[in-house]
């Protein structure tokens, strides 16, 4: 689907809360919504955003629409609604499925939002900041009554802690999720991997260090090496997604 321009382009980006995102114009504004529904509440409903698109972009009658939405105590999705109707940057069905989006994530748990918000923080790369909110969500999940939960929470843990090099202590957060789901047989191999960075080696042969995460950590120690801080950033990023992304396959085929 294409969607004409609406308004014109910032030269001054307004920066998403919580996020390094920065936002030049109303088509990406859209698509920023799209892709992080699940993560917006009514936090979302700031005054400074609508104050943006009247004196960035030129959008005016519709920044005043959806302070109309604030002022009156309007919802996150009436104001979603009011941005994409008078926009024409979403279709009835796109607006439908944002709409469920919304209403699922208001049924979810304070520990869920709290994952969930973690989720988000380590995809931006504030992993600190991800860390805080997963402790959270560790403090209000009953290990004992949802022990494949709590697996999650401190596996997502342990790829923030991956994140800022703290080896060790993603090492014992895969070794507290796999304690806590051993059915998820991917965290071992994340565990050893972690272990293994933490003592600056791959392991003591290939073989033992012949998965996804070990070989890209093998090509991060070469770059580290010879001086390519971009490379081996890019390459720790790759290892980032490879923890997740297996995490996820062996987490919900052991539900």
């Amino acid at each position: 689907m294409l969607y004409t321009c609406v308004g014109r382009r910032s030269t001054k980006p307004f920066y998403m809360e919580g996020t390094e995102i920065g936002i030049y114009s109303a088509e990406e504004l859209a698509y920023y919504i799209k892709e992080n529904i699940m993560m917006l509440d009514s936090s979302f409903m700031d005054e400074g955003l609508c104050l943006f698109l009247e004196s960035e972009l030129g959008l005016g009658k519709i920044a005043g629409e959806l302070i109309g939405v604030i002022n009156r105590g309007g919802s996150l999705m009436d104001f979603l609604e009011v941005f994409f109707v008078l926009t024409g940057l979403g279709s009835e069905n796109e607006i439908e499925s944002m709409r469920r989006s919304v209403a699922s994530r208001a049924n979810m748990s304070p520990a869920e939002k709290y994952r969930l918000k973690g989720d988000f923080l380590v995809k931006g790369g504030k992993y600190s900041a991800a860390i805080n909110e997963y402790n959270m969500a560790a403090a209000k999940t009953d290990e004992n009554k949802k022990p494949k939960e709590a697996a999650r929470i401190s596996h997502n843990k342990a790829v923030a802690f991956t994140g800022m090099f703290c080896f060790e202590e993603a090492r014992e957060c895969f070794e507290h999720a796999f304690r806590l789901n051993p059915t998820a047989s991917g965290t071992v191999d994340q565990m050893k991997a972690a272990e293994m960075m933490s003592k600056g080696k791959t392991g003591r042969s290939e073989e033992e260090c012949d998965d996804a995460v070990g070989h890209k950590y093998r090509q991060y120690l070469r770059k580290k090496e010879e001086g390519d801080v971009s490379g081996a950033r890019d390459i720790m990023r790759d290892i980032l997604m490879e923890l997740k992304s297996s995490y996820r396959k062996s987490y919900y085929s052991g539900m």
